[in-house]
Formats: structure tokens, sequence, C-alpha cells
């Protein structure tokens, strides 16, 4: 079986969205890995779902089981981004940035087994243009999200769902959280959300599907 072994940024260095002319949307997940992190993917695969997940470096050693939950991600055809060592404010850009975000890249490839990333997400959304330029010279498409139920603040399971299908539209990216805290909100949630959209028409696709980037394989 050809193993997936990257994936090569294209197109834009900052998206919002995908194009709107076909009816997907793409779930991405931030500040994994966690411990509930392997029920999100249960989730995934008995829905055939496929998502994004932007990781923390530094958690990967301790939530990963020895990279075993990012070799399913792979092998469920979900696709990893970069979400920086530790999580702090790299929109500075520069060598504080670029080692944040090189670090957690480098515990990615180790973790998978040889996947090297071509997606990164700034933490909180913050992002500079030197920022941008910086993480597409890395080999980056820095992507943002246009659906946010902010789920982190803990609103409700209903706060979550309705915010997700009712903002919808053909090409958007949902941010949510598989990690950083109690995500059960956000767990319980997400059957109904795809029940939903998909009910409406649309196909789940990982970012880098979205955007049509070319994945590599060995």
């Amino acid at each position: 079986i050809p193993q997936v072994v990257g994936c090569v940024p294209s197109g834009a260095p900052f998206v919002f969205n995908g194009p709107s002319n076909h009816r997907v949307i793409a779930l991405t997940f931030d500040d994994g890995p966690w411990y509930d992190t392997p029920q999100f993917l249960d989730v995934l695969e008995r829905e055939h779902v496929h998502a994004t997940f932007f990781e923390i470096g530094e958690q990967i050693s301790t939530y990963g089981e020895g990279g075993a939950v990012e070799r399913r991600m792979l092998a469920d055809g979900d696709m990893i981004g970069d979400h920086t060592w530790s999580h702090p404010d790299v929109a500075g850009a520069g060598s504080f940035a670029a080692g944040q975000i090189s670090s957690a890249a480098a515990a990615i490839k180790h973790a998978t087994g040889g996947f090297t990333p071509c997606l990164f997400r700034a933490p909180y959304g913050d992002t500079s243009s030197a920022l941008i330029s910086e993480a597409r010279s890395m080999g980056f498409t820095t992507i943002q999200w246009d659906i946010d139920p902010s789920d982190w603040k803990l609103p409700g399971t209903g706060a979550i769902y309705q915010n997700v299908v009712s903002n919808a539209h053909p090409g958007a990216i949902v941010i949510q959280h598989d990690g950083g805290g109690n995500r059960s909100e956000t767990l319980a949630a997400l059957p109904s959300e795809i029940d939903t959209l998909r009910r409406e028409g649309y196909k789940f696709v990982t970012v880098t599907e979205l955007l049509g980037q070319r994945l590599i394989y060995r």
C-alpha cells in the first residue's frame, strides 16, 4: 500500500475557505492530540468522514500513543496539519515562529514514520503577512476558517451544532477542537453535524482535497 508522506502547498498562501463550486465542506480540529482524540476518530471512521487535524507538537509524545493516533489518522484518509510546538502567538514571525513550526513538523514526521505536513494554522488564528510568507517559504499554506462555533467556550452541544449547520456553505472550513480542554460537547455535536450536512448534500473533504493540493506517496 502506498504511504502518504507529504503534500504540495499550491495556490494562495493564506486561505479562509475553498472554491464554492462544489458542495463540499472541510471539518478541522485543533489543539490535539488529546486523550479523547481517538473518540473523534471513532466517530469519523463510523461515518466515513475525512477531517483535518492541526496538532500541537509537544502533545504528540504524551497523547499520540507512540504515533498510533497520527498513523491512524493518515490510514483513515484524514490530514494532519502543523499548529506549532507549544501553541504560542507566532504572528511576529522570525526565528521564534520558524522554530515553533519546524519543531511541530518534525514531531509529526517522527510520529507518522515519515509524513511531512504542508498545512499550517497559527495559534489563536493570529497571523501577519510576515508569518504567512515565512510559512510559505517553509512549505506551508496557512489555513484560517470561516465557520467557528467557539466550541472551546463550551456553549453547549446544541449551540455548537446549530452554529456549524446554519453557517454551512460550499467550500467552508469549520474550526472545532479535539484538544486543549473538555471537548465532550464538540464530540457530542459531531455525529449530528455530519448527519445534517450529509442530508443537505455535503461531502466532507480534507483541507488538502478542498484546495486541490497534491499528495506525495512513497
